[in-house]
């Protein structure tokens, strides 16, 4: 396909969203429906262009004997089967195996049909865009669970929908997607929990508890905040519901952690692995300090600094490389086209104040005196949000090498942040109509706008021949 072609092609696509927007607006919010649109066609064409031999995580390459697409292989070739060696010995088989057992069954699928071999590997990708639009749809039920609405919608909604990590990992053919998402249905349903006390939302609970920890280790990180809402109800309860909630507390336990915990137990048992192993990886770091890690932010291109791509240093200040990382991964994109540069400038600076709001945000609304709807949910948030940064940190601290700093790890954060951000500019909008407000939301609505327009072109032009 030429660039002509290309570029027409997409006009053409989203000339039909846009279309289509503004014929549902009577019944649904066409600013909503268009970012939900625009969500799957960024995905759709990042996976068209974009093979699972490049930019991923880990995954090494089909037909290979190491790294994720090895472990795929492994249980396409042999079905449920275990690996019976020391899964250290090769790379990636250390991992939980719930996203290779279905990438294994989702391979088997298409060759079944007929589909080549080497065209399957690449189908994939279907199963992590479908996970990544299944983040997108359950962010948005726990923004309406929030009540969120008019602006504030749109903006959480689009930080949300079109954010650039999703979109990295909705090609990414490893366990990333599958774990964050898992996490945001793990979140949302622990609030559901809180509203209902059912049986029925414990139980979802539990399950997605399990089996985000059964696709990667991380998925535990929701672990802290779900007990302080069990403490929570514990404290405020009378002496019956104690009994009540304890047998839902144990029923939780008796589903998430067999599922969360039997691969690691296995590994531990059987080869010794610990229970936080972390390999290292990427290249090792090499800095000047503890400080310069926090505060040295030169920086002379949007992508991460590496000395693979001829830079001078690796990128070692962790929130200069928590900032690159959330926008275009550990990637360099200049050398793909002349347009896509100013355009990923564009996105780090507005994504930077975007990051600003959102803090600004989170703190605010989290700690409200003012609103006591949602107090504790709010609080679970913060928790949530805390936990997810006091990770980050100590990996990227106790790993000083370069993928450790990769935002991937945490970027379920994205939701909460979006969220939260919302509910900010809800809260104030109750609280005042003043010139404050007013000048705050344009801010954040103008800073969501050109982040979502930036990232849009920024992997248009990514895949332009």
């Amino acid at each position: 396909m030429s660039r002509r072609e290309y570029g027409a092609l997409v006009l053409i696509i989203f000339a039909m969203a846009a279309l289509l927007s503004f014929l549902l607006r009577r019944k649904k919010d066409g600013v909503l429906v268009f970012t939900a649109l625009s969500a799957f066609i960024l995905r759709y064409f990042y996976i068209l262009y974009t093979p699972t031999d490049i930019r991923q995580h880990d995954v090494i390459g089909f037909g290979g004997t190491r790294g994720q697409a090895a472990y795929i292989e492994w249980f396409y070739n042999n079905g449920l089967k275990l690996i019976q060696t020391d899964p250290r010995d090769k790379w990636g088989f250390f991992q939980p195996p719930l996203h290779h057992i279905l990438a294994a069954f989702w391979l088997k699928a298409n060759t079944l049909m007929g589909v080549s071999y080497g065209q399957a590997t690449e189908n994939i990708q279907v199963l992590t865009l479908i996970y990544s639009l299944l983040l997108t749809f359950y962010a948005y039920r726990l923004f309406k669970y929030f009540g969120l609405s008019g602006r504030a919608l749109q903006v959480a909604f689009a930080l949300a929908a079109l954010h650039p990590s999703y979109i990295l990992l909705s090609g990414s053919v490893n366990n990333d997607m599958l774990c964050i998402l898992l996490t945001v249905m793990t979140i949302y349903y622990a609030l559901k929990w809180y509203e209902s006390r059912s049986l029925a939302d414990i139980i979802r609970l539990a399950l997605c508890m399990g089996l985000s920890m059964m696709t990667k280790l991380s998925g535990v990180l929701s672990a802290p905040a779900i007990a302080f809402m069990f403490l929570y109800i514990w404290i405020k309860g009378g002496k019956g519901d104690f009994l009540k909630y304890l047998r839902q507390c144990v029923l939780f336990g008796l589903i998430s952690i067999p599922l969360g915990m039997w691969f690691p137990v296995r590994s531990y048992i059987k080869f010794g692995i610990p229970f936080n192993y972390t390999p290292e990886v990427g290249e090792r770091l090499v800095y000047s300090g503890i400080l310069s890690r926090l505060f040295d932010i030169r920086t002379n291109k949007p992508y991460v600094s590496m000395i693979k791509y001829g830079d001078v240093y690796d990128e070692f200040n962790i929130p200069l490389s928590l900032m690159k990382t959330s926008l275009t991964g550990e990637f360099d994109y200049s050398g793909v086209n002349g347009y896509i540069t100013p355009f990923t400038w564009l996105l780090l600076i507005s994504g930077t104040v975007l990051a600003l709001l959102c803090l600004v945000g989170t703190v605010r609304a989290v700690f409200r005196k003012d609103e006591e709807r949602f107090k504790v949910q709010r609080i679970f948030l913060g928790v949530i949000y805390v936990t997810a940064i006091v990770f980050y940190l100590n990996l990227a601290f106790s790993i000083p090498n370069f993928s450790s700093q990769d935002f991937r790890y945490i970027c379920y954060i994205i939701v909460i942040e979006a969220l939260l951000l919302g509910m900010d500019m809800v809260y104030n909008k109750r609280a005042s109509g003043s010139v404050k407000y007013g000048l705050y939301e344009k801010a954040a609505c103008a800073a969501t706008g050109i982040f979502c327009m930036s990232g849009a072109a920024v992997y248009l032009l990514l895949g332009l021949p």
